[in-house]
């Protein structure tokens, strides 16, 4: 099983993304939320993948989040639920919207979405109603993160980054030190993300 993968960006679309980690380049799907969120092409990321076999084939699914995963994982295992379904609706709402929909029982939310029709929704809502509240969301950027990030981003624009690199750079970072079971201080939330905009990260 490939659980993640790290390196650099050769290809980027709305729906997919070629990284090439040790000179191999594993073509991925993701959501538009994941496309959003990653580096532009060129850069160093890391995805957290799930790898779907089937009898004729292999497709690679990543996310840039641990939460976008689980909650991947959840709709998948419903019937009538594939991998394009998933992904659709996770490109259409976040995490926590998902989880706020489902739990308020908001099938017309959902039928929003491309190819969720009505008895999706509301297969949705019956078979996830007792297992999404489980997943942690990504953190928002309220309060003390957004504090973190804020004064981390104003340090990487006097060194004369990119706004939008820097942004990025340190999203990915903050991510990174989540997995690791760290909480960064601006110093060390900086010095990540540089090595990440030099492909070090």
């Amino acid at each position: 099983m490939i659980a993640r993968l790290e390196g650099r960006i050769l290809e980027k679309s709305p729906s997919h993304v070629i990284i090439d980690c040790g000179g191999v380049g594993y073509r991925v799907h993701i959501s538009l939320t994941t496309s959003e969120a990653l580096p532009p092409v060129g850069h160093q990321t890391l995805l957290h993948t799930h790898l779907i076999v089937r009898e004729d084939s292999m497709e690679l699914v990543g996310f840039a989040t641990q939460s976008e995963r689980d909650a991947f994982l959840l709709l998948t295992a419903i019937p009538g639920v594939g991998m394009r379904i998933a992904l659709g609706i996770l490109s259409a709402m976040s995490v926590t919207e998902l989880q706020h929909a489902v739990l308020a029982n908001n099938t017309v939310q959902l039928q929003r979405i491309p190819g969720v029709g009505r008895k999706t929704a509301e297969r949705l809502v019956l078979e996830l109603r007792e297992r999404i509240a489980a997943i942690a969301p990504a953190p928002s950027l309220d309060g003390n993160i957004a504090s973190l990030l804020g004064e981390s981003l104003s340090a990487l624009l006097v060194l004369g980054y990119n706004r939008q690199v820097a942004e990025k750079a340190l999203r990915t970072a903050f991510e990174q030190c989540q997995d690791d079971g760290e909480h960064p201080n601006v110093e060390q939330l900086v010095k990540r993300a540089l090595r990440i905009v030099a492909g070090q990260g």
